[in-house]
């Protein structure tokens, strides 16, 4: 089983970089043929796997993890933002915008919903089952996590996409949930940090198309609709 998952994901991540340079398809994003099949597998194995190794557990609802999770995933995008913007002033104005942040969240269920479902997904496929995988194939934990984050960080559309710096910061923050993972063994705290960054970004992104149509709940619904529409990149 472990190596027909490792056969799928690494044809996974070939498809992905091979189509990388493609044009942005329009409307709802479907499975090609080929992803399909390197996609489900991959998916499916890591369901199994993960199941055998213990993951899935009480320890999913955690409350310490969870708690952990959320303040650690937004100091981490409060970073990223640093990072990325090198600004202050954003970074602080992102940072003291929770109440915001949480009223958005709670206010857009189809994206906390999506967001919650790819982040479960890609945290079991790559921190759960492909982590230990390449550490126990490579004997050595600093070289398992690097592959895995390098891995992760290529089947992601947008990493062949941003400016060099934004896609420098994504691999930096796939890297630390190989850490944050290996450290702690808890499936719920990558979970939720991984979940936090994609809900900010979201958040973001949604504060922009305010600006752009001057209408809080018509940049809600295309927000909404856009989110819906599109297929993950990676599971």
């Amino acid at each position: 089983m472990s190596t027909a998952f490792l056969f799928f994901l690494a044809l996974h991540i070939l498809h992905s970089i091979v189509t990388s340079r493609g044009e942005e398809p329009q409307g709802p994003r479907r499975l090609s043929f080929v992803a399909a099949i390197t996609q489900i597998p991959v998916f499916v194995l890591a369901c199994y796997l993960g199941f055998q190794q213990g993951a899935v557990s009480r320890q999913l609802v955690n409350p310490a993890f969870i708690g952990a999770g959320l303040l650690a995933g937004h100091l981490i995008f409060g970073l990223s933002l640093l990072i990325t913007h090198r600004s202050w002033r954003d970074a602080a104005s992102h940072f003291f915008d929770v109440g915001a942040i949480w009223n958005y969240t709670m206010d857009s269920p189809i994206i906390l919903t999506r967001f919650l479902s790819v982040s479960v997904a890609e945290e079991l496929i790559w921190r759960v089952v492909a982590q230990p995988l390449l550490i126990s194939v490579t004997g050595n934990v600093v070289a398992g996590i690097t592959i895995v984050a390098v891995g992760f960080s290529l089947v992601h559309r947008h990493f062949f996409r941003n400016p060099l710096l934004v896609s420098f910061e994504f691999l930096c923050f796939a890297l630390l949930l190989g850490c944050l993972y290996a450290y702690t063994g808890s499936l719920i705290l990558v979970i939720v940090v991984h979940a936090v960054r994609d809900l900010e970004i979201a958040y973001l992104e949604y504060l922009i198309k305010v600006e752009e149509l001057g209408d809080p709940q018509q940049a809600a619904r295309v927000m909404e609709q856009a989110y819906w529409s599109r297929r993950p990149e990676n599971t």
